[in-house]
């Protein structure tokens, strides 16, 4: 496996190679369309292809590609939150202990906490090859119910296509989830001690002995 790269992706001599020459041809036929002689174009566009600040340019692409990815990425995170919230009230169904949290989020607070615990079940539970068709899987079905820039949830989550779609992705994760105090060992050694993260072990325990006693499901 090859080691995360922290500096700036600077790309192959290829690839310099390529993009010079796509540049000059560009700006080449740019001075001949404005009727600059052919030997000044020529010499005018070489010089300006290779002048470009190629780690500014691969930087300014790898930001773009950040950029479209990570909105997708939340998108199957979203996704994930929503079908613990719905085991969740399956578990704590009301009335049943007086003392358990009242929401998901009450169990694993947003921001900080949220965060983690979404990145150590994808790590434990997903792979790369995984997360990548997750994530595919879902972009059409929210664009179906897309309006304006603007999904409407609610109508997504009652969807046919999407309830099929939540129940592939439990059963990937709890192929993955054993029943065990620690079904995500390293949760309690990620997370913060005051998230109580013994806590959200708890809760994937429960979610883990529903799931051996057939009992578990995704209704909305």
């Amino acid at each position: 496996m090859p080691s995360n790269q922290k500096g700036p992706f600077k790309g192959s001599d290829q690839a310099h190679s390529e993009i010079q020459d796509s540049l000059a041809r560009s700006i080449f036929n740019t001075l001949i369309a404005n009727r600059i002689p052919i030997s000044i174009a020529d010499k005018l566009s070489h010089q300006a292809a290779t002048r470009v600040d190629m780690v500014t340019l691969y930087s300014v692409v790898a930001q773009d590609i950040q950029s479209q990815h990570q909105p997708k990425q939340r998108i199957l995170d979203r996704t994930i939150v929503h079908m613990f919230e719905i085991l969740f009230r399956l578990i704590n169904a009301p009335g049943e202990d007086k003392n358990s949290p009242t929401e998901f989020f009450n169990l694993v607070p947003r921001g900080e906490c949220l965060d983690l615990f979404l990145q150590l079940v994808k790590e434990y539970c997903m792979g790369d090859i995984e997360i990548q068709g997750y994530t595919a899987k879902i972009e059409p079905l929210t664009q179906q119910y897309n309006k304006a820039g603007v999904i409407d949830w609610d109508r997504l989550y009652q969807s046919e296509a999407f309830k099929g779609y939540l129940s592939g992705l439990l059963k990937l994760i709890m192929t993955h989830l054993k029943e065990d105090k620690k079904p995500i060992p390293a949760l309690e050694n990620r997370i913060p001690t005051h998230f109580q993260p013994y806590r959200i072990n708890s809760f994937l325990n429960q979610v883990c002995k529903l799931n051996q006693a057939g009992r578990i499901g995704l209704s909305m």
